[in-house]
């Protein structure tokens, strides 16, 4: 009983000490700087360029990384626009599914990164058209998502926005 009251006190001691001793740097902490590492996006495309499209969804499979995808989706990373259209026709259909959402959740807030990661072709997952769809979202997300397409003025995705557009305003009437 004596050692464990004169280690408790040793150590309230030590804490003290410690905490007061901080206080007398003459100059501030510095902060951990935050090792700045390759977008998810950049590494999955590096991933793809390495080992294929099919050994990489393997291996987003077998270490349960599809996050990484849905991350640099909803973060509107630049290299989404190649990666999407090589992993996402061989993900399974739930996976499938949850980027397709992951796309409609980051069209207002990155509409060129996310056209830019669709198609025109009739994929039910990644098209245009199943991506500015406002089916199942909310009214706020459509008028975002339409604010955020009128606003790009990019030739290159003109296209994509008028089809983007005519499927938010398609849907708007039903």
């Amino acid at each position: 009983m004596r050692l464990a009251r004169f280690s408790a006190l040793f150590l309230l001691a030590a804490g003290t000490v410690g905490a007061f001793s901080l206080t007398l740097t003459d100059h501030p902490l510095q902060a951990v700087p935050h090792q700045t590492t390759d977008s998810s996006s950049s590494h999955l495309l590096h991933m793809i360029e390495t080992d294929g499209a099919r050994q990489t969804a393997e291996t987003l499979n077998k270490t349960h990384k599809w996050s990484e995808v849905r991350q640099a989706v909803s973060s509107g990373q630049l290299d989404t626009a190649r990666v999407i259209p090589a992993l996402m026709p061989l993900a399974d259909a739930s996976t499938a599914r949850s980027l397709r959402l992951a796309m409609r959740y980051a069209l207002p807030a990155h509409p060129a990164a996310v056209l830019a990661s669709t198609t025109q072709a009739r994929d039910p997952n990644f098209s245009t058209q199943a991506v500015c769809s406002p089916e199942g979202m909310p009214r706020s997300w459509r008028v975002r998502a339409r604010q955020a397409v009128m606003a790009m003025h990019d030739i290159h995705f003109s296209v994509r926005a008028d089809t983007c557009l005519k499927a938010l305003d398609g849907s708007a009437a039903h």
